[in-house]
């Protein structure tokens, strides 16, 4: 079994509060979790209103499947165009034998 681990950082620079925000995270959460079936949340930075960081975790049978998966979720994140990936950062976990 592999996990793969992921944090996308947004920024929002049409978001002018905290209301705004989490508007363009929930979309961004909800259209993901339902074209992925992730678990996806936002982890970091609640209080700043232009910027967010959002995690999430899959699972896979080889390293291969969970790395392209990872980068379609980025790509369909950053297809929404409710704002701009500024940073990303990925772990990849292999626990047991990998297929």
């Amino acid at each position: 079994m592999v996990v793969g681990v992921s944090c996308i950082e947004i920024f929002f620079p049409e978001c002018q509060s905290l209301k705004d925000k989490r508007q363009m995270i929930k979309k961004i959460v909800e259209k993901t979790r339902g074209k992925f079936n992730i678990s996806i949340i936002e982890v970091r930075q609640t209080n700043l209103w232009q910027r967010a960081s959002i995690g999430f975790a899959l699972m896979g049978i080889n390293r291969d499947h969970v790395s392209s998966a990872i980068e379609n979720v980025y790509r369909y994140v950053e297809s929404l165009y409710l704002g701009e990936i500024i940073d990303t950062w990925t772990e990849i976990i292999v626990m047991g034998n990998e297929v």
